[in-house]
């Protein structure tokens, strides 16, 4: 038995004694609600994270909005539903797509159109988009930094982009919580090992293929977690302080408890952050 499987043999008796969080995807396998009706339901706290410095909702009102990464089709709808006067949902899987038409026709949204789209490379006009919304959506761009100048690109001026995304070194940064309830599991255990321990627990579910094709991909050769960008606070930092076509209006870190907020000053806000949170204004 070699390093990694003996890894993952820990990874696995180590997760018999974590309770998982509350995950789309189990819910759905359950039969309880599907994954754009937990999108839908999950809309509604999405203003927390921007109050009291901007009322999302609010900013919604009467206006055209983007949502890149529309999943399911759950927030678009949540948005069309809720003063906005049309939505367009964007993501780059086409069952998703499907999915969230689906849905929003049940919903009875006329105002939401899908599209399957990259965020990189959009198919709308120029200065035609009143506000963006990336809710979870940053942690997962290939490359973020050329989806802003995107989404700037698409914005009219004075148009605003709400981004809220948990960052990395998350409790469940890897994004593997659907199956593995460790915290911080992305950090004691190497890539192979996650990878390998995750697909054994999927083969007990309904949606193997699903999770698996959704969370992993060949890159050089090595079967890699391609779900996320491995996104920290630090490169975010990075990335919008060296952007030219946003006027920042909201930068803030939310911690994973109250009480720890202090430590969002220390080099340690890595580890305790729950979500960074950022509004932007085209000016030109």
């Amino acid at each position: 038995m070699n390093r990694d499987s003996i890894g993952v043999e820990i990874l696995l008796f180590m997760n018999r004694f974590f309770k998982r969080p509350v995950h789309p995807f189990n819910l759905e396998d359950a039969g309880i609600k599907t994954f754009a009706e937990w999108e839908f339901n999950q809309s509604k706290r999405i203003n927390l994270y921007y109050l009291p410095d901007i009322n999302l909702f609010k900013e919604l009102q009467g206006k055209t909005i983007l949502d890149v990464g529309a999943g399911g089709g759950g927030k678009s709808t949540f948005y069309a539903l809720n003063g906005a006067k049309n939505v367009i949902g964007i993501d780059i899987k086409k069952e998703f797509i499907e999915q969230a038409k689906e849905f929003a026709s049940s919903k009875g949204a006329k105002n939401v159109e899908f599209f399957v789209a990259n965020a990189e490379k959009m198919p709308f006009s120029t200065n035609s988009i009143d506000v963006c919304v990336m809710n979870d959506v940053f942690e997962h761009l290939a490359h973020p930094e050329a989806t802003l100048k995107e989404v700037a690109r698409v914005l009219k001026i004075g148009g605003k982009i709400f981004v809220n995304s948990p960052p990395y070194f998350h409790p469940y940064g890897a994004h593997l919580s659907d199956l593995i309830g460790i915290p911080y599991v992305h950090i004691m255990f190497p890539e192979p090992v996650l990878i390998n321990a995750y697909k054994k627990l999927a083969s007990d579910t309904k949606s193997y293929e699903k999770r698996v094709n959704l969370r992993f991909g060949i890159v050089n050769g090595k079967e890699r977690i391609t779900y996320i960008n491995r996104m920290t606070v630090k490169r975010f930092e990075n990335i919008v302080k060296n952007q030219n076509d946003f006027k920042i209006l909201v930068y803030k870190l939310i911690p994973l408890k109250k009480h720890l907020k202090p430590l969002l000053r220390t080099p340690l806000r890595e580890v305790f952050t729950k979500m960074i949170v950022f509004v932007g204004e085209k000016e030109t």
